[in-house]
C-alpha cells in the first residue's frame, strides 16, 4: 500500500476519535446522570492530553521511529474506545477520554510529520492535503454516524464500533507501516528535547504559527461540545441535528483539499490564502452563532471548515519546515497548541455563554478568527 494511503487510514482514525463526543452529549449527560455542561467537558478530557502528550511524543518519534509510535498509539486508542463502551460511570469514561486523547496524539502529528519527511517542500501541501482530506472524511464520519448511530441505538454502540475501526487499522499499520531504511536516530534524552525545542523556537515564524493554532483551537472548536445542548434549549434539532452540523466543518475542509491548488494559484500564494481563510471562517462562525435553523448552521459550518483549513493547511506546511532536524518535534508543537487551545475553548464558551449568551460569545469569537490570517500572513512576510 503507498505511504500516503495508509498515512491517510492512521489519518481517519485519528479525526474519527475526537469529535465523537460531541453530538453525544446530552444523551451521555441522561444515561450516565449529569449535567449537560459536564458532559461537554468530556470534549476537553481528550483534547488536554492530547496537547499535553505532544512535547514528549514529538521527539520521542524523532528517537525511535515516528512509525513505532503511531502503532502504539493505535493500540492504545483502540484498547480506551472498547473500554469507553462499557463504562458505568462518568468518572471511569472521564479517564479512558483522557487516556484515549493521549494516545490518539501519537497518530496525526506523526503522520504529518512522516509525510514532511518524504516529500520535498515543494511537493508537500499537496501531500499534506491528501491525508488532511481523510482525516476530514474521518471527521464526516464521526459526527454524522455517531449522531445516527446513538439516534437508533445508543451512545456505547458508538464507541465499540470506533474501537473496532481502530483495530482494522492498526492491524493494516502493523503488517505495512515501515519505518525508512536511512533515517538517523537521535538517542531520547531531556537534553535532546530541549535542544530540539530550542532549534523550533530559533525559527522567528514559530512562534507565530504556534499562537495562531492555539486561537483557531479556542475559537472554532470550542463551541462544538455545545451544539446539541443549543439545539435541545432551543428546540431546534437533537444528536442527530447536531451531528449533521458539525459535519459541515469536515464538508468545508473536503472542499478546500479538491480547491487547494487553484486556489494558491489565484490568491497569489500561501499568505493570501491565509487571509481569505481567515475571513471565510470568520464569516461561517458568525452565521452559526445567529441560531438559525439546524440547516442553515451546517450550511455555516461548512464555509467556516473551507475557510478555516485554508488557513490551517497552511499553517501545517510551515510546521513542517520550521526545523526539519527535528520534524516530529515540530509539528508536536503544533498539535500541543492548537489542541491546548480545543482544550480551553469549552471552557470559554461556557463562561461566554453563561454571562452574555452564545450570540454574543461567538461574534466575538469571529472577529478574532477574521484577524488571524492577516496577523499571521503580514508576520512570516516579514521574516522570510
Amino acid at each position: 500500500m503507498p505511504i500516503l494511503n495508509l498515512l491517510s487510514l492512521t489519518c481517519f482514525v485519528g479525526a474519527l476519535c475526537v469529535r465523537l463526543i460531541d453530538p453525544l452529549v446530552p444523551e451521555i449527560a441522561r444515561d450516565l446522570d449529569v449535567a449537560a455542561t459536564t458532559a461537554a467537558l468530556l470534549a476537553t478530557a481528550f483534547a488536554l492530553p492530547y496537547a499535553l502528550g505532544q512535547p514528549v511524543l514529538g521527539p520521542l518519534g524523532d528517537a525511535i521511529g515516528k512509525a513505532r509510535i503511531i502503532k502504539t498509539a493505535l493500540a492504545v486508542l483502540a484498547a480506551m474506545l472498547a473500554l469507553s463502551a462499557v463504562a458505568p460511570s462518568y468518572e471511569v469514561l472521564l479517564a479512558t477520554r483522557l487516556l484515549g486523547g493521549l494516545a490518539a496524539g501519537g497518530i496525526i502529528p506523526l503522520a504529518f510529520a512522516i509525510v514532511g519527511d518524504r516529500f520535498p517542500y515543494e511537493q508537500r501541501q499537496v501531500a499534506l492535503t491528501r491525508v488532511l482530506m481523510a482525516a476530514m472524511l474521518g471527521q464526516l464520519v464521526s459526527v454524522i454516524g455517531s449522531g445516527l448511530i446513538a439516534s437508533f441505538s445508543s451512545w456505547r454502540m458508538v464507541m465499540a464500533t470506533a474501537a473496532a475501526v481502530t483495530l482494522v487499522v492498526l492491524a493494516a499499520t502493523l503488517k505495512q507501516l515501515k519505518p525508512r531504511p536511512d533515517a538517523v536516530r537521535r538517542r531520547f534524552t531531556i537534553a535532546g528535547v530541549r535542544a530540539g525545542y530550542a532549534r523550533v523556537f530559533a525559527n522567528p515564524r514559530a512562534s507565530a504559527c504556534f499562537l495562531t493554532v492555539f486561537l483557531e483551537g479556542v475559537t472554532v472548536f470550542g463551541l462544538f461540545p455545545y451544539i446539541a445542548v443549543l439545539l435541545e434549549q432551543r428546540g431546534a434539532g437533537g444528536i442527530r441535528e447536531a451531528g449533521f452540523i458539525i459535519a459541515g466543518m469536515g464538508l468545508g475542509g473536503l472542499a478546500y483539499t479538491l480547491a487547494v491548488k487553484p486556489l494558491l494559484t489565484r490568491l497569489g500564494g500561501m499568505f493570501g490564502l491565509m487571509r481569505s481563510g481567515g475571513l471565510i471562517a470568520a464569516a461561517g462562525l458568525l452565521v452559526a452563532g445567529l441560531a438559525p435553523s439546524w440547516p442553515a448552521q451546517m450550511a455555516a459550518f461548512v464555509v467556516m471548515g473551507f475557510g478555516f483549513y485554508s488557513l490551517h493547511n497552511s499553517i501545517q506546511t510551515q510546521a513542517t519546515e520550521l526545523a526539519p532536524e527535528n520534524r516530529g518535534a515540530a509539528v508536536a508543537l503544533h498539535a500541543f497548541f492548537f489542541f491546548l487551545g480545543q482544550a480551553t475553548g469549552p471552557i470559554f464558551y461556557r463562561i461566554g455563554i453563561a454571562s452574555v449568551g452564545a450570540t454574543a460569545t461567538t461574534a466575538a469569537a469571529a472577529a478574532v478568527v477574521a484577524c488571524l490570517g492577516f496577523w499571521l500572513a503580514g508576520r512570516l512576510a516579514r521574516v522570510e
